[in-house]
């Protein structure tokens, strides 16, 4: 009896095990009818906030969860962690074919992808339906609409493609309704739907309007044409039930009209396209946290999102201080307040005066240089986020400053080796170029704040520092030639 009740307790272990494990994965299979060079890529949109080299902490993390090359087999099952809805990608490459669907996975979900030839997709298996629905009217973003709606981007009057939206706004409201008398729908799901589908034609209407504004020219806006089209935001956004934000295209418009507001009470600067005051910042963030006080999830993403705007996007360190005061006091379970803590502790060793911490990095013999080993005159450093970025533009500054300054530029762009590096660098008389590992580039994060909005430091020949935020303007850089002057006598 003894043993028979331990068989029954192991037994009714696994069971809860199980149970908690199929809770928290979903399993997709993804299958073609035939081997072909076809290659099928799973991206898990993980809306969450996670550090971002050049933005701090962005708001949603892509991951590829899943490939299959057809080529070499015509199934591959894999199960995935999944503690709540989540939005995939699924993309499709191959044969000429390029397409991107979206998929609504919740923990639970079994689901079985098939691919037929010319990326004839169909779905089986547990809440299939919903990515059936999701097939027959959404595409992956609303820009992916204009050529079918006839957009020519060479014409300033596109006012047919608004349109169009406004129809398609309509077929998906009037598809969901009947989807839902004959399919139980989770909240998730619908405020997915709902969100997306109310807040695209928006965007799409702003676009063309913009064009109309600027006549298809570079042309910046006066201040009445801004409102204009600020007063569609303000007009058509409507908050969404919490769970719209595995919508991109709400989120991104949640941003911008809780903005609004505070940038007409505080006009942001003209020169730079970081342009967010610190007063614009206390305010929409007082903004966001009154507005959403009902809906929690929002209220601490944009919390979290101006807060992280405060550390990484302005240059002075009180705003940032205050704000996480008050996130502290608001979101005592917040994950990132650790993260923003450090931050703004590195900003604030970075003060103008202060020694400039040594690091090592390589140059293009693959030569140590120490950033103390270019003291002896002022030194412009340059983080390039990309190769060769920046370079064209401070070719004049490099002329004039070229025999009191040391320009060097720094390679911080993560995964391209020395060896692929060295190939496109341009070597000049007047620059040194130098080469971060991927390991230094987080070296260079923790200790210099690398950020790509403020991709210049100026050192004195003491090696003391001169002004480590220095922004991009366009289309001169005024700041910059200005901490040139001082330092180049």
């Amino acid at each position: 009896m003894k043993h028979i009740n331990i068989l029954i307790l192991t037994l009714f272990s696994c069971t809860i095990s199980w149970t908690t494990y199929a809770q928290n994965t979903a399993t997709i299979t993804l299958a073609a009818a035939k081997q072909a060079p076809v290659t099928v890529t799973l991206v898990l949109e993980d809306v969450h906030f996670h550090p971002n080299l050049g933005t701090g902490l962005a708001d949603a993390k892509l991951d590829a969860v899943a490939s299959v090359n057809f080529a070499d087999k015509t199934s591959e099952k894999t199960v995935i962690q999944l503690n709540e809805p989540k939005m995939m990608r699924l993309q499709y490459s191959g044969n000429g074919v390029n397409r991107t669907w979206m998929l609504f996975l919740q923990p639970g979900d079994d689901l079985t992808i098939n691919f037929a030839d010319k990326a004839d997709v169909t779905f089986a298996g547990k809440n299939a339906g919903y990515q059936t629905f999701l097939k027959n009217y959404f595409l992956e973003n609303q820009y992916q609409y204009l050529p079918v709606f006839g957009y020519k981007p060479s014409q300033i009057d596109n006012k047919s493609v608004v349109q169009q939206s406004d129809s398609l706004k309509k077929v998906r409201l009037d598809a969901f309704e009947k989807f839902k008398m004959a399919n139980p729908v989770v909240p998730a799901f619908e405020a997915y739907v709902l969100a997306t589908t109310a807040t695209e034609p928006s965007l799409t209407r702003q676009l063309i309007q913009e064009k109309i504004m600027r006549r298809n020219r570079v042309a910046k806006l006066d201040a009445a044409q801004r409102k204009e089209l600020e007063d569609f935001t303000l007009t058509d956004f409507k908050i969404q039930p919490d769970d719209a934000l595995l919508s991109q295209a709400y989120r991104d418009e949640l941003r911008y009209w809780a903005l609004i507001p505070s940038t007409r009470k505080y006009p942001l600067e003209s020169e730079t396209r970081y342009e967010i005051s610190p007063d614009a910042l206390k305010d929409v963030y007082a903004f966001s946290k009154e507005k959403l006080a009902s809906y929690p999830k929002q209220k601490e993403y944009l919390a979290t999102y101006w807060l992280n705007y405060a550390a990484t996007a302005i240059p002075g360190i009180e705003t940032a201080k205050t704000l996480l005061a008050d996130y502290k006091a608001t979101f005592p379970q917040s994950p990132y307040t650790e993260y923003i803590s450090k931050l703004i502790q590195t900003k604030e060793s970075l003060q103008p005066g202060a020694t400039i911490p040594d690091i090592t990095l390589l140059n293009t013999d693959s030569a140590a240089v120490t950033v103390s080993s270019l003291q002896g005159k002022p030194v412009l450093m340059v983080f390039s986020f990309s190769i060769g970025q920046h370079e064209p533009g401070l070719k004049v500054l490099e002329d004039k400053y070229a025999d009191k300054v040391t320009f060097a530029y720094i390679s911080v762009a993560t995964g391209i080796p020395l060896s692929t590096w060295k190939q496109y660098v341009k070597p000049r008389p007047t620059a040194k170029h130098l080469w971060a590992s991927d390991e230094n580039i987080e070296v260079l994060k923790e200790k210099y704040g690398i950020d790509i909005r403020y991709p210049f430091l100026v050192i004195d020949g003491g090696g003391k520092i001169v002004n480590r935020w220095i922004p991009q303007e366009f289309p001169n850089n005024k700041t910059l030639e200005a901490e040139l002057q001082k330092v180049a006598k």
